[in-house]
């Protein structure tokens, strides 16, 4: 993890945090096929087949840089690639004093010995917007379990009592310390 965190280019270091399950999507961009189409009738062979691909990209990585890359991959000039939607590129938000000093109040109020590190949320999608219209923005979780235990957009997505009644001790007192009350 500090070999990664000094220096986000390092292959190695981002290899083996890939290797776990909880770090998947945050040190590199990551593309999914999520839909597949094709075909008229099931006893037909179909005349055209497209696939939905899911990207979450990396900070200082464009929308056109995975483009190249996923053309790269196919390497079939038959395969047309179509952006679709208005994908937003929007810059890193640099931690804050303050708002690291009230995390690091309401997490080791919980867990007194934990490290506070900065990650890349591959789920925190909303904040693009606002970090596009200069508005720095951060991801804070207050939902303290097993990583294996989460299963975000998944079927059986779920989130344990005790994280959750710890979440609302948690955001009381991340609100009170940058509110001043």
């Amino acid at each position: 993890m500090m070999q990664f965190a000094n220096n986000p280019n390092n292959k190695a270091a981002s290899d083996r945090l890939e290797i776990e399950p909880s770090y998947v999507g945050s040190t590199r961009t990551t593309c999914v096929p999520t839909m597949l189409k094709a075909g008229h009738a099931e006893n037909a062979l179909p005349q055209s087949a497209m696939v939905t691909v899911n990207c979450r990209i990396f900070p200082r990585t464009t929308v056109a840089q995975v483009q190249k890359q996923l053309k790269q991959a196919i390497n079939n000039d038959a395969v047309e690639f179509v952006v679709t939607g208005s994908p937003v590129e929007s810059p890193i938000s640099e931690p804050r004093a303050d708002v690291m000093a009230a995390i690091s109040k309401a997490v080791h109020s919980r867990y007194p010995k934990v490290d506070i590190v900065v990650y890349m949320e591959s789920g925190g999608t909303d904040g693009m917007h606002f970090r596009k219209a200069g508005i720095p923005t951060w991801a804070i979780s207050s939902a303290f379990m097993n990583p294996d235990d989460m299963f975000a957009h998944g079927l059986n997505e779920r989130l344990p009592i005790k994280a959750f009644y710890g979440g609302l001790d948690h955001w009381t007192i991340i609100l009170k310390a940058l509110t001043g009350k």
